[in-house]
Parts: C-alpha cells; structure tokens; sequence
C-alpha cells in the first residue's frame, strides 16, 4: 500500500529529472564554498557509501555495458562529489576539530584508534584502488574503446549486408546503428572516466597529507596543544576521514572495472553471478583435481589440516554431484545403436538414403538406386556429371545451382524417377535401362553399319535417339555417343532447370551474385541496392528475365539499367523491362547472330498491338493483361496459322513487337508457344538488320 503510494511521487522525480541533476551538481560545487554543519555532512557521507554500493551491485546484475550506458558521467559526478565532501570535511576537521560522528566511528571504531593501523590500511586501501583497480580498468576501457572504433566500420557493412539480404528492415538497421555509435561513445567515455578515478585516489592521498600537516599546524599554533596531542587528534580523524572517503571510491572503481570488463550475456534473463557461476562449474573434472590438491595440502606437515580437509571435502562433494547431473542428463538422449524405444534412429533398407529437406531433389525407384550410389556404379553421376552440369548451367545462366539430394523414391517403381523442387514434383520420367542407347537416328546407324534400332525421344537431348537391342558393340569408328541410365537423368535435369530456372532465384540467391559483384564494382552495388532498388525487387527482375531464357550473367548491365531507371519507374514489370534492353548487344548476338546480323522475325499487327495496349489495365501495384477471352482466343490462333509452316527441324523465328506491349503478348502466347522468343524493337541494336517473315494479323 505504501509502495502503491509513493509510486506517483518517484514517476515524478523521474520527469523532472534534469533538474534534480542540475540541483545536485549546484549543491557539489556550493558543498565546496558553503560550511556544513556536522549532521548534515553524516548524512552526506552516508548517501556517498549508499550511492557506492547501489552502483556495485547495479554494475553485478547489469547484462551488458550499455545497459547502464550513463556509468561514465555517474563517475565523474560521483567523483566531484567525493570532493566536495573531502573539502567540507577537511573544514570541519581543520576548524572545529570535529568531523561529525560517521568520520569518527571510522577512526575510532573501524581502526580501533590506532594511527598507525589507519594509515597503513588507508595507505592499503589507496593503492590497491589506485594500482590494481583503475588503472587496470583505465587499460581495459581504453583497448574496448579502440576495438570498438576500429570495429566500426565492419559492422556498419554488416548491417548494411543484412539490410540489403532482407533478414531486417530499415528501422532495425538504424537501431543497430544507433546502437554501434551508443557503443563507441560508452568505451570512448569511459576511457576518460576511468580517468577520474586515477585522479581521485591521488588526491585522496595529498589531502590526507594535507589535512595531517594542516591539523598539526593549527593544534600547535593556534591551539596551544602539544604536538603528541594534536597528531592524535588530527591525525586520527584524518584517517577517519580517508576511510570514510576511499571505500566508497574503492566500490566504485571496482563497479567500474566490472562494467568495462562485463561481456553481454546471450540470454536476457541472465547477471553476472548466474554467468560466472554456470561457467565455473562447467568443469566438474577442475573441480575434482582442486579437491585433490586441498586434500594433498592438509596432508603436509605444518599446514593447518583442518581447512584444507573441508575445503577439499567440499569441492569434491560439488565436482561429484556435477559429474552425476551431467550423467543423468545424459542419460535421455538418443545414442547411435540404442534401442528403438530409447529414440534411437529408424533402420532403413540396404542402399537406401536418407530424406532430409532439399531445394532440389532426385527421387529414382530402386531399378535406378545402382545408378546413383555414390561408392559404387552411380559414382559418375553424383561426383563428376551433376557438379558438371551446376557449373555449367552457373556460366550459362549466371545462377548459382542448388546441391541435387539424390534419394529412394517410395512410390516409384522400377526404372521411373522424378525431380521435385521445394519438395514438389516437377518432372518425371522413366529411364531406359534395356539395350544400349545412342544420340543418332535411323539413317546414322545403318551408315554406321549397325541395326535400326527404336527411336527414342529423350528429353534434354536437342537430336534423335535410338534404343539398339541387347548385345550390340559399336564399332569404334562409328563414334556414336552412348547415353546412358546416369547421362539420361542429367540431361533431363538440365532441361528441368533450364525451364525452371527462374524458381532458383530468390533473395539468399540474388545476395549471393550481390556478393561477388560487389568484390568488383562496390560503387555500382551499394548506389542500387537498396538505395533505388530493393533485394526483393531485384530477386523479382531477375526472375522475369530468367523466365524468358536471358541469361543474369552480366549483373553489372543490368544493375547499370536499374540506376539508370529505377529513380523514376517503381514497376519491377517495367523495370525488367529496361533491363532487356540494357542486354540488347546479348539478345541481339543470340538472336540475330552478331551486331550486324540479320534477324527473321513475325511482326505483330499494329491492331492487335493497339488492342493489346488498351486492355492493359494499370494500378498502384503494377500493370495486367485484361484482354477479352474471344479477342485472346483469335490472337493465339493467328500467331498458330503463321508458325504452322515453320519446318519441325528449323529453330522458330522470333516475334517482333513494340516495347509497351511486349511482357503481355509473350505472357499471352506463353502457354501454347512456350518457344517462341518475343522481342521488342528497343532491345536490338540499330545494326540489326530485321527480315520480316510474316506479319500476325486477324
């Protein structure tokens, strides 16, 4: 009830505290000119051993430094207030002979008034704050402090990498940066505090002197006392004094060494105590030698048998109930060989592989499972023809490949096999495992002198196949390449994630090729990205052009276009746009066979152009097709009437239309002419010479 009370008054000390502050270091320095009655330099003292010791155990149960990012100020004022009271103090002490009660219970009572035990633990008490304390904790600020500003910059880029990957936003980054500029400062300040700290105990020491020559000086002289008198007298509060003055400061020298020292705890919930003891006893083996030793000791002649003995007992009964702790725990888990109701693994069949979670999988019935084991027959496949062709489809397409998890199809019978990405199925097929298989057709075996064999039509393989029967040897001079079981399931795979490439692409992918061009062209990638254009909308251009079978080898182009257009243009549709005709020398060296090549393409009819360009509906998020089903319907025809004459054998002439409409046509006819290349006029260069071959009309 009372706490329910005096909550209102603390929550508005807490609003006005800047002026609080402003009043208390006023009241210091006035400390310094003002006489303080005795009472009331008690009660000042005492809330100096308070403040002291509620700063060591905030320092304790802090988590990490900047929790208590203030310390570096609280030191100085803590220090001038030291002062302060060492002044008033050394006033009363030199005028009046009295210092009040707390100074003279410290002479008295806690040196037992003994000058010379009170100087030799003041004197004890000032080097170990002034030697050990602070200047070590002055050497560990100061290195924290040089670490973190050289460490600056690294972590800068790191955030910014983050930043750019989409693992945080923008509000994160600026906190963490926030926070890294919040951590320089602290270690920079507190180099300087541990400063004060130094100073302070230095000065302890001559006002010490300063107070016994004083006292002296004024018993005598003024006075009228003997000299054995008055160093009794003065000397005796001085080291009252002293006392009184250096054990709070030792307190918080010691606060201060721990806080520069402390290492941020990876759970919230932790302090320092619950770190040092968890990290302590991780050992029980330490433990258990240390027992040993205090043990051996008690045992030596002369010793004291008794400590030794218990302190031995003690830490060996701690290391023996960690030992059975960490046995018992270990007790639950599962271990290779237990039995299956301890959690050990299920058994699998013989050859069998393991079916964790892969973006890319190769699943074969068991006809297939001699083909792609690894330490036998499929050898080749999983060592030397899969890697080949990641690193050929890597400089083809400029994309990094997926590892291929090749695994037992529970389903799949035989020689059947099928490719699933993301734990979805793709493709499937069925490899050819009777008679031998040769990449030529009928009219090639019998030049070759060999019987005609059934025509196969693989996929991935560009020409004809044939199956020869059983027992067939191919002559060496026919020099007719050979396809097999593993080279069938790799040129399927290729044409899988040729067609599929664009699915590989997502924002760890495009950070990857972020990655390295930024090894070569830093400037370009941090002006892009994400400045003008984000990862993810990055990741989704790069898709549009992979969908289409361009290539994002040349990543510095097409960024190149993206500086060049994002400012204005936000449409990741339009802006892949853009970046078609940023690779316009590519598309026209592949189409039309070299910058002065001849390109034979369709023309589009300028009605069904305009037709297309006025069903394009427009919003905030982007651009769609909303083309009548009828008028769709004609259009995909008329395209079928013109390349129904093009001979089978021959490669299809592209489809030539405007720049506005192009992504709509080719997402129009996509699914009936997934073949058919549709260009724009913009992305061929002007020596292009373009043959027409027909124009689409209705």
């Amino acid at each position: 009830m009372r706490w329910s009370r005096l909550r209102p008054s603390v929550a508005g000390l807490l609003r006005h505290g800047d002026l609080l502050l402003a009043a208390l270091v006023v009241s210091i320095v006035a400390m310094m000119i003002v006489p303080l009655p005795t009472f009331l330099l008690d009660i000042l003292i005492t809330t100096n051993i308070s403040l002291a010791v509620v700063l060591l155990l905030v320092s304790i149960y802090v988590i990490d430094a900047l929790r208590i990012a203030t310390f570096p100020t609280i030191l100085l004022i803590t220090t001038l207030f030291r002062l302060g009271l060492n002044v008033s103090s050394t006033r009363l002490i030199l005028l009046q002979a009295d210092a009040g009660e707390v100074i003279s219970s410290f002479g008295n009572f806690v040196v037992a008034g003994n000058l010379v035990v009170g100087a030799v633990v003041f004197l004890i008490l000032t080097l170990i704050q002034f030697i050990v304390i602070a200047k070590g904790s002055e050497r560990v600020a100061e290195v924290a402090a040089r670490f973190a500003l050289d460490a600056m910059p690294g972590k800068q880029m790191a955030v910014d990498a983050e930043l750019r990957a989409g693992t945080i936003d923008g509000d994160q980054a600026r906190r963490q940066r926030a926070l890294l500029q919040r951590e320089s400062q602290f270690y920079g300040a507190m180099d300087g505090a541990m400063k004060f700290v130094k100073g302070d105990a230095v000065a302890g020491i001559l006002i010490t002197l300063v107070n016994i020559l004083g006292g002296l000086a004024i018993g005598v002289l003024q006075r009228g006392m003997s000299l054995a008198d008055a160093g009794h007298l003065y000397t005796l509060l001085t080291v009252g004094d002293g006392l009184v003055s250096q054990i709070p400061a030792l307190l918080i020298s010691t606060a201060a060494g721990i806080v520069v020292t402390r290492v941020a705890a990876e759970d919230e919930g932790s302090h320092l105590g619950h770190d040092m003891g968890a990290q302590l006893l991780a050992q029980p083996r330490a433990i258990a030698i240390a027992a040993g030793l205090l043990a051996l000791l008690g045992l030596v002649p002369g010793l004291p048998a008794v400590p030794f003995l218990l302190l031995g007992g003690t830490a060996g009964a701690v290391a023996w109930g960690l030992r059975a702790r960490a046995t018992a725990a270990d007790g639950g888990r599962a271990h290779p060989g237990a039995a299956p109701w301890l959690g050990s693994p299920p058994r699998r069949e013989s050859g069998e592989l393991p079916e964790p979670y892969s973006r890319l999988a190769l699943e074969v019935g068991p006809a297939l499972l001699p083909f792609v084991d690894a330490n036998g027959e499929g050898r080749r496949l999983v060592v030397e023809l899969i890697p080949g062709l990641r690193e050929l489809l890597r400089s083809e397409l400029g994309l990094p490949v997926p590892g291929v998890h090749v695994r037992r199809g529970r389903e799949l019978r035989g020689a059947q096999y099928r490719f699933a990405l993301d734990e979805t199925p793709i493709a499937a097929g069925e490899a050819v495992l009777e008679g031998l298989v040769v990449a030529a057709d009928a009219a090639r075996l019998a030049a070759a002198g060999l019987p005609a064999g059934r025509p196969l039509t693989l996929p991935g393989l560009t020409g004809p196949a044939s199956c020869l029967p059983p027992g067939v040897v191919l002559p060496a001079a026919a020099a007719l390449d050979v396809v097999d079981p593993a080279t069938q399931l790799v040129l399927h795979l290729g044409q899988v994630l040729r067609q599929q490439a664009a699915e590989l692409v997502g924002i760890q992918e495009t950070q990857e090729l972020l990655d390295g061009l930024e090894h070569s062209h830093p400037a370009l990638v941090h002006e892009v990205v994400p400045k003008l254009v984000s990862l993810p909308m990055l990741a989704e251009i790069l898709r549009r052009l992979l969908d289409e079978q361009l290539p994002i080898r040349d990543l510095r182009t097409i960024l190149h276009a993206m500086a060049e257009w994002a400012v204005s243009e936000r449409d990741p549709l339009v802006l892949s746009e853009y970046a078609r005709m940023g690779l316009r020398r590519y598309i026209s060296h592949r189409y039309a066979g070299g910058s002065r090549g001849t390109l034979r393409a369709y023309l589009l009819d300028p009605l069904i152009e305009d037709a297309v360009r006025d069903a394009v509906q427009r919003t905030d998020k982007g651009s769609y097709l909303a083309l009548e089903p009828a008028l769709a319907r004609e259009i995909v025809a008329a395209v079928g009437r013109e390349l129904a004459g093009v001979p089978a054998d021959e490669p299809l002439p592209v489809l030539l239309t405007n720049v506005e409409v192009r992504r709509f046509v080719r997402r129009l006819l996509e699914t009936d002419f997934p073949a058919l290349p549709v260009l724009a006029f913009g992305e061929l260069l002007p020596s292009v010479n373009v043959q027409p071959v027909a124009r689409v009309a209705l």
